[in-house]
């Protein structure tokens, strides 16, 4: 039995077909004449997906996805990016990344052909830029939206009964 060349094909990809994340992201302070909205999508370079109305650019991206320890500590998730030539570099000097909103869209590949706007939506801010390296990559720790370092969480603990003849 042969193995028809598309399944060929999709098994060498790094990354599947069947969802593709759509990210965009609102700039701060961007000065007059500036795009103040980056929409990207992991793809090659040169190429654009229509979507929902909006063009999404191809950049090569890559974000960590949330993961539990045995401790149950949850680790903040990453996206990094090519940065070509450094064109990020002067937005993150400027501050223009700190606590914005990153929305990414997970959209099936074929509700993206047939132009469907169905989608799951998750919401991040960008908390701090993690790495800079000029011309090629920056990344960015990511936060749910209220875990900012004003929120405050109380500890588990254990406290007895305000009832002296129950017990457990």
């Amino acid at each position: 039995m042969s193995v028809p060349a598309s399944h060929v094909d999709e098994g060498l990809k790094l990354t599947a077909d069947s969802e593709v994340s759509l990210f965009e992201v609102a700039l701060r302070n961007v000065p007059d004449g500036g795009t103040p909205i980056l929409r990207f999508r992991d793809g090659p370079m040169g190429s654009v997906t229509r979507w929902n109305g909006k063009v999404w650019d191809h950049l090569a991206c890559k974000m960590s996805e949330v993961s539990r320890s045995s401790e149950e500590e949850k680790n903040r998730p990453t996206l990094r990016l090519m940065n070509p030539m450094g064109v990020f570099n002067e937005a993150a000097f400027a501050g223009r990344f700190d606590s914005v909103v990153l929305q990414r869209f997970i959209v099936l590949r074929d509700h993206l052909e047939r132009g469907l706007i169905i989608s799951n939506t998750e919401f991040w801010f960008i908390g701090r830029v993690k790495d800079l390296i000029a011309g090629q990559s920056i990344s960015f720790e990511l936060r749910a939206l209220s875990d900012v370092p004003e929120q405050m969480v109380p500890a588990r603990m254990f406290t007895p009964p305000e009832f002296p003849f129950v017990t457990l």
